[in-house]
């Protein structure tokens, strides 16, 4: 004979007015339609129930701390079910170990995508193969923008004190490849290609002396940067020219680089009488920009990969905020963008939809971190 039906609360409140009125079991059991649930429950109305719950299927084989331990061994792991069972000493059967994994909700049986074999020296050059460069403008007064302070509201507010016709400013060349520096360039604010070139030559000419085939050349698409005249000196030089999608500075890990210096150079809200003091301060934050923090800045273009991923090549927060960036890009613009983060990777391809890119760029995303 089967397990009787439990009485809901509503039944159970039927039942106990019935019985205070003094009905039969018989009348009960015809209202209610569940005779036997009707006995038990008036045998002990203030424990039933309750060994009906404790019954309630098997008592599981593991604690919470052996299943930690299964779900652990099993993150990110090509083990099967009887190897995860035998390397942690559970006494439990394979059905046991998948149960257990199927419960957790966030461990999932998939294929591995096939890739490359990269090796850990491979995983470093992929980061270690693009020069980075761009320009950035300096103020006599403090950075562009708003400035911001925590205002004591018991003391008098502090004043920002600006010049007339806004002081003075210099234009500034830098570029980086991983953990080196090139010298800092001090340039006009009226550049054109052949003074571009100038710089390019003091700058970036003894860095490719012996790095032609292995490395490239990264700039934005300024109209000096992708003039025929440059790229025909670029060409001549056998220099590679990265391919950059417009508007895309989050892309460009040069751009934390002049955040840092900013920082620095404006610190405690520093002001400048001369443009010769901004350069020395300039000169001497750039030297002291260590390796160390310029190889941080490269290792966040598998972040920035993920960024583009979610966004759909949209923009991402890198540098958002900072600079104000509000647009919209087309399907032409996400493939190219998602493309120069493919090539980054060292897999020089272009793709013609935004689907497909994102599909190779998910498996550059899932072998760099093996």
């Amino acid at each position: 004979m089967g397990r009787a039906p439990i009485l809901s609360l509503s039944e159970q409140a039927q039942v106990d007015v019935m019985r205070q009125l003094g009905s039969s079991l018989h009348a009960m059991a015809r209202l209610i339609k569940k005779s036997r649930s009707i006995r038990r429950y008036l045998e002990n109305p203030p424990d039933y129930g309750k060994k009906l719950k404790q019954l309630k299927g098997r008592c599981r084989k593991l604690d919470n701390r052996g299943e930690r331990v299964i779900i652990n061994a099993a993150s990110n792991s090509p083990k099967s079910l009887n190897q995860i069972r035998r390397e942690n000493g559970l006494k439990v059967s394979k059905t046991t170990v998948h149960n257990v994994i199927k419960r957790s909700g966030i461990i999932v049986r998939q294929k591995m995508i096939k890739v490359p074999k990269l090796t850990d020296e491979h995983k470093k050059r992929r980061l270690d193969f693009i020069l980075f460069s761009d320009e950035k403008k300096w103020n006599l007064d403090g950075p562009d923008g708003n400035r911001s302070y925590w205002r004591d509201l018991r003391k008098d507010p502090q004043l920002f004190s600006k010049r007339n016709f806004g002081g003075g400013s210099l234009m500034v060349w830098g570029g980086f490849c991983n953990g080196q520096k090139m010298d800092l360039q001090f340039i006009t604010t009226r550049e054109t290609s052949l003074s571009y070139q100038a710089t390019l030559q003091k700058a970036i000419i003894p860095f490719f002396r012996n790095r032609r085939r292995t490395h490239t050349f990264q700039q934005d698409n300024a109209s000096i940067h992708k003039s025929r005249s440059t790229l025909d000196w670029l060409a001549a030089k056998k220099i590679k020219d990265l391919e950059w999608p417009a508007v895309s500075p989050d892309l460009n890990p040069i751009e934390n680089l002049w955040g840092l210096l900013a920082r620095r150079v404006y610190r405690n809200g520093r002001q400048f009488n001369t443009i010769q003091d901004l350069k020395d301060a300039l000169k001497a934050e750039w030297n002291n920009v260590t390796g160390a923090e310029l190889k941080k800045y490269v290792a966040s273009m598998p972040n920035r990969m993920f960024e583009v991923i979610q966004k759909n090549g949209g923009e991402t927060n890198s540098l958002l905020t900072h600079h104000g960036l509000d647009f919209q890009m087309d399907n032409k613009r996400i493939v190219q963008k998602i493309t120069i983060i493919i090539k980054t990777a060292l897999i020089p391809v272009a793709y013609d939809t935004p689907e497909s890119a994102i599909y190779m760029l998910q498996k550059i995303v899932a072998n760099y971190n093996k």
